[in-house]
């Protein structure tokens, strides 16, 4: 119970890009916001006005899979793209009206601490959500890859484990 209130407490101070989230029931499954920083002249950099990505890491398979929060859209449902590795040096941000979408788009639910939703996608410098739930990143994981790269999920919550002091 200490450990819940500790986490609790700690996302009432933690920034999106600070924050490292466990899938509830498959910890070895984690997920992280990184920042984006602007490059210059590539197509698509304004389509993505949250300035972040995110990472989830399957430790099992060593597999980290990337996604970009879409802007909020009219129906009040979040999505996430997936997108190539914004690690590399020649990524550049795809259009928001196409480009690679490894994984095609997964659902976004986001709560605080006590379970109310929060009703957009995380932006850059804003507080970190005590709960996330990508409802269908298992199927994304398991039928949109290759049948010899396939990896599971479970259909569970990633929560706030811990705040880096240091993105």
């Amino acid at each position: 119970m200490f450990i819940a209130l500790a986490v609790a407490a700690s996302a009432l101070s933690c920034n999106v890009e600070q924050a490292h989230y466990t899938l509830r029931t498959a910890p070895d499954i984690t997920a992280t916001f990184r920042a984006l920083k602007p490059r210059a002249g590539s197509v698509g950099a304004d389509d993505w006005p949250s300035h972040l990505a995110l990472s989830i890491h399957l430790a099992k398979t060593n597999r980290t899979y990337w996604f970009l929060p879409e802007p909020d859209g009219t129906a009040h449902l979040q999505h996430f793209a997936s997108t190539t590795d914004v690690t590399a040096p020649d990524w550049k941000p795809p259009s928001s009206d196409g480009g690679p979408r490894p994984l095609g788009e997964i659902d976004y639910v986001a709560t605080d601490a006590n379970y109310k939703v929060i009703d957009a996608v995380p932006r850059l410098g804003e507080l970190a959500p005590a709960h996330v739930l990508f409802a269908d990143l298992g199927e994304a994981l398991w039928y949109r890859t290759p049948w010899d790269r396939r990896d599971g999920a479970p259909k569970q919550f990633f929560d706030l484990a811990a705040c880096k002091t240091n993105p």
